[in-house]
């Protein structure tokens, strides 16, 4: 069913957050580059890097589960719908303290088959989840099926998608696959084709080209679904496709390089209801994301990196002849993000990991018709983290960390359903075992360092996670 417009959002006390020194942060984060002649011949450096494939799946996800954002396909909060009463000031900061750290993203996206889980709490009653399944399997030859599971809930995003992938890999290093994601609404699956190449030391590059709700026409418009199924038909009058590539390639003996990109290409559909055609509304709209990474490896125990990162979203909403001038605007949303990051081996079982990234939410509405629903928003902030971790071959392992989110609204503060501007900062300290490099399980405790303490004193939540390889 076609969502009525959105309420406007909270209205916040109208300040900018004021600016707070996080000079303990990078402290900590430059103590770790002190240490590196104390690690032992043994240390295991394999992972001792960072990646954004997580990052870039994130953002693929987005155009391939467009039903799993927080107000549906067909929201008129765009297609990024970043936004949400629900989310308060620590909920970026709670992402950071629940989320994986750069060298175990790193090696997750290594491992051929694994399952993982954070859980962080956001709120006393609610926590922010995230658990990923991968499992490959061979059929014989060079040909193998692989299943992937994805499962998200937040405030903004409610995900469960299943993908079964076929492919086939050639002794030369060049690979092709073929995946469809399965959804209980079938209009909504997707295919996509990939393609490229693999290599020793790192060396990949691939790209893939998918059909987005590739059966929607066909379902909508010749089988047809009758109105008691769905108030609402999609009609496709341009079809989505995306593209996507990527890359990681090694410069040398000392730099290595990712890159990754996409875009959907121009869509237009018509969504209007089955026993009305004429209220609804006709839709066009745009996808693209950009990201890339360079990281430079002074000694085998050192890591120093910088990333950036662009999502731009954009859909320009006509109203059918019955519908209400609220759905007549052109929406645009931007996130970008640039930062930087450090990486010690300090000895055996000692690592030191920091990150430092700025980021950027600009977002623009403008009302063809109602001039007094016009958005112009933007929020920024300045967030970071500096690890020290103990990592034991299997046993006990043990995390302390600094992390902090200074952010603001730099304009448009009401507009959105956004948190007002605040500086955020806790120390993390996580606990867990190690059954071998297979099982991984751990829970932490925060500690309040910004003097919002609420009725529990110190305490700021908690959140735990598992990694299990097989």
């Amino acid at each position: 069913m076609i969502r009525p417009p959105t309420q406007p959002g909270q209205n916040y006390p109208a300040h900018r957050a004021p600016r707070t020194p996080f000079a303990l942060g990078l402290a900590v984060w430059l103590a770790g580059w002190g240490r590196p002649a104390m690690l032992s011949a043994q240390a295991d450096t394999t992972s001792l890097h960072a990646t954004l494939r997580g990052w870039e799946e994130e953002t693929w996800l987005q155009l391939l589960d467009r039903s799993g954002a927080g107000g549906g396909r067909l929201s008129r909060n765009g297609i990024l719908q970043r936004f949400d009463p629900q989310i308060d000031h620590e909920y970026y900061l709670d992402l950071i303290s629940g989320g994986f750290g750069l060298s175990e993203d790193y090696d997750w996206y290594r491992q051929v088959n694994g399952a993982r889980y954070w859980g962080a709490s956001i709120n006393n009653r609610f926590l922010a989840t995230s658990f990923d399944l991968k499992t490959v399997v061979p059929l014989g030859g060079a040909w193998t099926a692989a299943v992937r599971f994805d499962k998200d809930d937040r405030p903004q995003l409610h995900r469960n998608l299943i993908r079964l992938e076929f492919g086939r890999t050639w002794p030369s290093g060049f690979f092709q696959r073929t995946s469809s994601t399965l959804e209980s609404e079938k209009p909504n699956s997707d295919l996509e084709i990939q393609a490229g190449y693999r290599g020793g030391a790192g060396r990949e590059i691939g790209a893939g080209f998918g059909v987005l709700d590739a059966f929607s026409n066909f379902i909508y418009q010749v089988l047809i679904v009758w109105s008691f199924n769905a108030d609402t038909a999609l009609d496709y009058e341009r079809q989505p496709f995306a593209l996507r590539g990527w890359g990681e390639w090694p410069l040398g003996r000392h730099l290595r390089v990712e890159a990754h990109g996409g875009v959907m290409t121009p869509t237009t559909v018509r969504a209007y209801r089955q026993v009305a055609p004429d209220a609804g509304f006709r839709q066009d709209e745009r996808y693209g994301f950009a990201g890339g990474l360079v990281e430079w490896s002074p000694t085998p125990r050192l890591r120093a990196g910088g990333f950036a990162t662009y999502v731009r979203a954009r859909i320009d909403r006509t109203p059918l002849p019955l519908s209400p001038p609220e759905d007549d605007f052109v929406l645009t949303e931007i996130t970008s993000r640039l930062g930087g990051y450090a990486m010690a081996q300090l000895a055996r079982r000692w690592r030191f990991e920091g990150w430092l990234a700025r980021t950027a939410r600009p977002e623009r509405r403008d009302q063809r018709r109602l001039d007094s629903l016009d958005v112009d928003f933007e929020d920024r902030w300045v967030s970071g983290e500096a690890r020290i971790t103990y990592r034991a071959p299997r046993g006990f392992w043990g995390d302390a960390s600094f992390e902090f989110v200074n952010r603001d609204v730099v304009r448009g503060l009401g507009q959105v359903p956004a948190p007002e501007a605040a500086n955020d900062r806790r120390l993390r300290l996580d606990v867990g075992w190690r059954l071998g490099t297979q099982v991984t399980v751990g829970g932490g405790y925060r500690l309040d360092l910004d003097g919002d303490r609420g009725a529990h004193g110190l305490f700021d939540g908690a959140h735990g996670r598992f990694v299990v390889y097989w």
